[in-house]
């Protein structure tokens, strides 16, 4: 029954309601469709009373409000957000006035209340001056013009202590709306500004790793072609260090690709296109693309294929591999062997790569998919990265449904695993 009324809480709040709607317009829509929604069946019910004690002109005012809140919640549904507000000002100020004036039922507080809805509602100053205006003279004409007797019975004292009692809750209501709105928006600029000051960060050391690691290669290399051009060196001494301008620029590529991939990812988003993919096809093709770092360092990779397929986005599979195994070979001693092994259940295929190369002490391990800290290390042979690498792999399976984690041991080696949903 709990469940029950739930639902219909959060069905009623949500007519008219869509994805596309920004949050503060979520919010005026949902308020509208539960105060008006709670206040249908009091109406209904003071339109029967009324009608029963011989109150005729109550009653059809009574249901006059029943009809127009009905109305609001039609026009609502339809999305004329704007005309169910228009109503719901206009018809409410005009039908609190008129029963204050001919029965004095202790209406006169709503008309206050009206001026917060209106406030809430609208942000044209011009507009809301103009409500403002309206309903405090209805409420100092009703206050203060002696309309005593009435122009009609007045109804009983009970009556208006619980209309009255009506008017203090939705004042209440509305200010309690309007503190949780000014404290939803704090919140959110907090944690927008705790948001920039990371991105800050991040940008500082990325400018700091462009400034030393990535233009330090393209340096070195500059600076001996130019002695080649001047003839300080031979052809034949140039071929010996192109070995190892090859290594350096092979790191420079990969932390390109890592810092391109990521800086896309913070501009655009990272958008995802899943599909049905061999992920055997996508090993294969990374230990292809990687195999010059990998022979250089006299490593042996163990991979068996296998015909299993995975429901991801094919690019960023590619980079999640991309980056686990040029960690690998980045940390793996030389001549020692890189493994990748796989295993499945009914939903998801898991995915290892495994190094036996410097490891990682518990402290490292515990804060490498958590931290928003960008930390580069250099690998065996004094290899650099961007730090970047572990952080794209991250964002890139949460999108997909993935997950990745890791175990270690300093001195051993790591095994990285990461699971993909299955494609069904």
């Amino acid at each position: 029954m709990i469940e029950f009324a739930i639902k219909l809480w959060f069905t009623i709040a949500n007519i008219g309601v869509s994805d596309e709607l920004e949050y503060l317009e979520k919010k005026k829509i949902q308020v509208t469709n539960l105060v008006i929604s709670l206040g249908l069946p009091l109406f209904l019910y003071f339109t029967i009373v009324n009608f029963l004690d011989g109150r005729y002109l109550l009653t059809s005012l009574n249901f006059s409000l029943f009809a127009g809140g009905v109305l609001v919640i039609i026009t609502q549904f339809r999305q004329k957000f704007h005309i169910a507000r228009f109503l719901v000002i206009i018809s409410t100020t005009a039908i609190f006035t008129a029963q204050c004036i001919l029965f004095r039922n202790g209406n006169e507080l709503l008309l206050l209340v009206n001026i917060i809805v209106a406030i809430i509602y609208y942000t044209e100053k011009k507009f809301i001056i103009l409500i403002t205006a309206i309903n405090l003279a209805c409420f100092f004409w009703i206050k203060y013009e002696s309309f005593n007797p009435p122009l009609y019975d007045s109804v009983p004292s009970g009556r208006i202590l619980f209309n009255v009692l009506c008017g203090l809750i939705a004042f209440v209501i509305g200010l309690q709306y309007f503190k949780f709105e000014q404290m939803s928006s704090q919140k959110a600029i907090e944690a927008k500004n705790l948001e920039l000051e990371a991105l800050n960060k991040t940008k500082e050391k990325l400018f700091s790793i462009i400034a030393h690691d990535l233009r330090s290669p393209i340096a070195q290399l500059k600076s001996t072609l130019d002695l080649v051009n001047r003839d300080f060196i031979s052809k034949e001494e140039f071929h010996e260090l192109s070995h190892h301008f090859t290594k350096q620029i092979d790191q420079l590529q990969d932390n390109m690709n890592n810092l391109l991939t990521w800086s896309q990812s913070q501009l655009n988003g990272i958008v995802t296109k899943p599909q049905a993919v061999k992920a055997s096809l996508i090993i294969q093709e990374v230990i292809d693309l990687l195999k010059q770092q990998w022979q250089a360092k006299d490593l042996q990779i163990q991979f068996d294929a296998f015909e299993d397929m995975v429901w991801m986005d094919p690019d960023h599979l590619k980079v999640v591999i991309r980056n686990l195994l040029s960690n690998a070979i980045k940390f793996s001693n030389k001549k020692h062997a890189i493994v990748i092994n796989h295993s499945k259940n009914n939903q998801e295929l898991t995915i290892s790569v495994r190094d036996t190369g410097m490891g990682m002490p518990q402290e490292q391990l515990d804060q490498l998919f958590t931290s928003e800290i960008i930390k580069s290390t250099h690998g065996t042979d004094k290899e650099r990265g961007t730090g970047l690498g572990l952080k794209l792999c991250k964002e890139f399976l949460d999108k997909n449904k993935g997950e990745i984690w890791a175990i270690s041991e300093l001195g051993i080696g790591s095994t990285f695993f990461i699971n993909i949903p299955l494609h069904k």
